[in-house]
């Protein structure tokens, strides 16, 4: 499920990516980008990075204890860098009426505005609706002639986890048994049943 909903997640993000008023460089599951050195993180900005953050405990749902409530969290890296300054990746530059540099700020809106309450049901999965969290700074600092900022948005959703049936073990006296069939072999025999009764059995 975590992974699904990860993938939910970028897929969802790279459909609407075209849409965009501006460019994005990135957009891919996080791998420690941010621990490379700093110049090689900053050539792929702007960028946009999803992550799993955790889970808690899940929680018995109702007295079966076969079903477990899971709330999780994900997080959304949102990275932008300009020449200008520490300022100018958080603000952007619109011209016209056209952003021709987008700065952190606005990405960190644009994909809140997309994944604002996303459940992604047409993808089949079965989880509660996307809810915004806190928001961090990541970095916002100056290398040599660039500027960076990256922020972080969490993203919050559950899902019921349920076990999966016990197989029924023949060894186990403790076993339910629903039906039993008996084949019979006359004497001689030659390999091949002669007759076949399917009994069910009353719970």
């Amino acid at each position: 499920m975590i992974a699904a909903i990860e993938d939910a997640i970028l897929a969802h993000l790279a459909a609407a990516r075209p849409s965009l008023p501006y460019k994005i460089v990135e957009m891919d599951s996080y791998a420690g980008q941010l621990d490379e050195q700093l110049d090689q993180v900053i050539r792929r900005m702007p960028a946009v990075w999803v992550a799993f953050a955790g889970a808690a405990r899940p929680k018995p749902v109702g007295t079966s204890k076969t079903r477990f409530r899971v709330d999780a969290t994900f997080a959304v890296m949102h990275g932008a860098r300009n020449p200008r300054g520490e300022k100018f990746t958080r603000h952007s530059l619109e011209v016209g009426g056209q952003i021709t540099e987008v700065g952190a700020y606005r990405i960190l809106q644009d994909v809140g505005a997309l994944l604002l309450r996303q459940d992604f049901a047409a993808s089949g999965l079965e989880i509660e609706p996307l809810s915004p969290g806190k928001i961090t700074t990541l970095y916002n600092t100056r290398l040599a002639n660039q500027a960076m900022a990256v922020f972080a948005q969490e993203w919050h959703t559950a899902w019921v986890l349920t076990l999966p049936a016990q197989p029924l073990d023949p060894l186990n006296p403790d076993a339910l048994w629903t039906a039993l069939g008996i084949h019979y072999h006359l004497t001689p025999d030659d390999g091949l049943e002669d007759a076949v009764d399917n009994i069910s059995l009353s719970v």
